[in-house]
């Protein structure tokens, strides 16, 4: 060691190595800072395997010449560990996924103990290298390789090779000025023409100088421009525009794509953000902020972010701008139509409020999950206390939760229903009549073309309280009912003494006899028609598709068997269908009845039927006297003006039957007779 230590060239050779290896040692700490765990454990490994191949070239000149072979191959399998140190390095570098991909690893691994093996062999096969003595430059033991040698320096360059491309790929693809970056990266690289010198000539010893250029790299990349490299990473043409700023936020760079947001700021390269960009500067502060610029009356809208720019004491840090502004617009288009539904939810609620008592939700199971606060006027309930609880609970008797089980069924098979008149109970105790609209809630999202009742989530009931309607319609129909039937039984009587009064009678008398008789019947007939009333008013409905034409013909044969001098002339199609029900006809044996009965004594009557797009129309026309205006009202509005009353009740229930089957009638002007038209809504069948 002593001899070896005497020559000039092997202390400078050996000096070179051990520079670059303590370098490489001492730098490990610096490395260790770095944020990011996947960059920082590429260039620590770098940094470690080199130091050691640096630390062990050193060893080669110093130990006795019988542990210089073992030295230089233990060191040639430390140096190989250094290229996929490097390449792992510049995968993570570049924000690559290669260091990631266990395929590739398992190739690596696989190459790897291969080259190490035939490294390690190389005393039984000798075709990785040979050596001798020489004293051509000075006296070392010199290292002759062979095939296996070139073959995997050759692997080892190519990898290597494909890490610069990496690095410099981002160096060309970055905004920022990489050029101290890039004199280093070729300085990474200056070893190999050590290499290549030294193959061609005997001045420099075959003995691969990778160690060195790594402690240069390190070197600058740690202790220079350690900022810079990561600084890199973030400044990629298409991504955010960036603003690079020291510890004291003083401008140290800005990418191109800033310089277009901000013209000029290039030229405050070295003043403080607060004086460059003053409006920006609230930002550092705000994390994730938007910060809103108007260019050319456009206004534009960009996400500002900051982040350190990547060792752990760094204080420099970079402030991005991202251009958001299709985001941003879009939501605040959203902020601004959910401020508008809040309106309408507002409106909405108001409506319910002054048309509905109350308004409930439920699912499927029929458990209330919502009920509006005005319940409590309504049933004596706080709605906390119904939330989660069945909506049966509301009803009286069984026979009324059975019903709104029923309904419940009807609803999630898609139907919304009109009930009239239902039971509930109050908190008291009492019970509550009400109507109740019940309608289906489907899944959001679901366009009307696509509800099924798979899609069906619950039901939305509104429910007025109709006490008062309740008990004056409960009077009227009491009322109704005892009428009926009491001047019913007594006209009877009173017809059955006035018939025998004629028969026994002659002269005038008789005749009076016959006109109580006559008065008697028409009262009766009233009262026949005011209970066809009663009961056209009290029915629920649902319309069904009914083809008119068959009713209509067998009430024209009814009329004519009553009516033999009437002649009816009938203009209908083979069908006419539309949304009914069967008592319509009640309506047309009444108009018909009445065409007949007051038109004289050879009646001419006229019936059509014609289908439109919407309706489907029957109109009867007559010869008659026409009707009294007070008549044609209760026909076309079903009004009666006081002291005009009608002869009867049989247009107010052709009215209340057309109507209530979502019909409508008209009397239309004519010069003689009367015509009358019902529109009927045409069925899609």
């Amino acid at each position: 060691m002593i001899a070896a230590l005497s020559n000039p060239a092997v202390v400078a050779y050996a000096a070179a190595f051990l520079v670059s290896g303590v370098i490489c040692l001492l730098l490990i700490p610096r490395a260790r800072r770095f944020e990011d765990s996947e960059v920082r454990a590429g260039l620590v490994w770098l940094l470690a395997t080199t130091g050691a191949w640096g630390l062990l070239k050193t060893a080669f000149f110093l130990v006795p010449v019988p542990l210089r072979e073992p030295t230089y191959i233990l060191g040639l399998v430390i140096g190989f560990t250094t290229v996929w140190a490097w390449l792992y390095f510049c995968s993570a570098y570049t924000a690559r996924r290669f260091h990631r991909n266990q395929t590739l690893r398992r190739i690596g691994a696989g190459v790897f103990l291969l080259v190490v093996s035939l490294k390690l062999t190389n005393p039984i096969h000798g075709l990785y290298f040979t050596t001798s003595e020489t004293t051509a430059s000075f006296q070392y033991l010199a290292v002759e390789h062979g095939v296996l040698h070139w073959s995997a320096t050759g692997l080892s360059y190519v990898l290597a090779a494909i890490g610069l491309f990496m690095i410099f790929e981002l160096y060309v693809r970055s905004e920022y000025d990489t050029r101290p970056l890039g004199i280093l990266t070729v300085l990474l690289g200056l070893p190999v023409v050590f290499d290549i010198v030294a193959i061609a000539t005997p001045r420099l010893i075959n003995f691969i100088y990778a160690p060195i250029g790594v402690a240069i790299f390190a070197v600058g990349v740690l202790l220079v421009f350690q900022e810079r490299l990561l600084a890199v990473r973030t400044a990629l043409p298409g991504s955010a525009a960036s603003i690079y700023l020291d510890g004291d936020r003083r401008i140290t760079d800005v990418s191109d794509e800033v310089v277009k947001l901000f013209p000029g700021i290039e030229r405050a390269i070295g003043d403080p953000l607060s004086e460059a960009l003053p409006e920006a500067t609230p930002h550092l502060e705000a994390e994730g902020s938007i910060f809103e610029l108007s260019k050319n009356d456009d206004m534009r809208y960009y996400l500002v972010e900051t982040n350190p720019v990547g060792l752990a004491d760094s204080e420099a840090q970079v402030l991005s701008f991202t251009d958001v502004t299709r985001l941003e617009k879009k939501r605040r288009q959203l902020h601004r139509r959910e401020r508008e539904l809040d309106t309408q939810n507002e409106l909405y609620r108001a409506v319910l409020a002054a048309s509905f008592d109350f308004v409930y939700r439920m699912d499927p199971d029929g458990r209330l999950t919502f009920v509006s606060p005005s319940v409590e006027d309504a049933l004596g309930y706080e709605p906390e206390a119904l939330v989660g609880d069945r909506a049966d609970r509301l009803t009286p008797t069984n026979e009324a939760s059975d019903q709104a089980h029923r309904y419940l069924d009807d609803v999630l098979d898609g139907e919304s229903l009109q009930i009239q008149d239902f039971q509930l109970e109050h908190h008291d105790g009492k019970r509550v009549y009400a109507d109740i609209r019940v309608v289906p809630i489907y899944e959001p999202g679901i366009s009307e073309e696509e509800r099924t009742a798979e899609t069906i989530v619950g039901a939305q009931g509104m429910v007025r309280e109709t006490m008062e309607r309740h008990r004056r319609e409960s009077l009227i129909s009491v009322i109704n009912r005892v009428l009926r039937h009491n001047v019913r039984n007594k006209l009877t009587i009173i017809n059955g003494y006035a018939g025998r009064l004629s028969n026994d009678l002659d002269g005038k008398a008789a005749t009076n006899a016959d006109q109580i008789v006559d008065t008697a019947d028409s009262l009766i007939e009233l009262t026949e028609s005011a209970r066809e009333i009663a009961q056209v008013r009290s029915e629920s409905y649902k319309l069904e598709s009914h083809n008119v034409v068959p009713i209509l013909d067998g009430v024209v044969t009814e009329i004519e068997e009553q009516y033999p001098n009437a002649s009816i002339s009938v203009d209908t199609p083979e069908s006419a269908v539309a949304q009914t029900l069967p008592k319509i006809e009640t309506a047309f044996v009444e108009l018909l009845d009445n065409a007949a009965k007051h038109s004289g004594e050879s009646p001419s009557i006229d019936l059509e039927v014609a289908v439109g797009t919407e309706w489907v129309t029957v109109t009867i026309a007559d010869d008659g006297p026409g009707l009294p205006e007070n008549e044609r009202q209760a026909l076309s509005v079903g009004t009666e003006e006081p002291l005009a009353h009608g002869s009867g009740l049989g247009l107010w229930l052709i009215y209340w039957v057309v109507t209530t089957l979502d019909g409508d009638i008209e009397v239309l002007e004519a010069d003689q007779g009367t015509t009358v038209t019902i529109n009927l809504p045409k069925s899609d069948l």
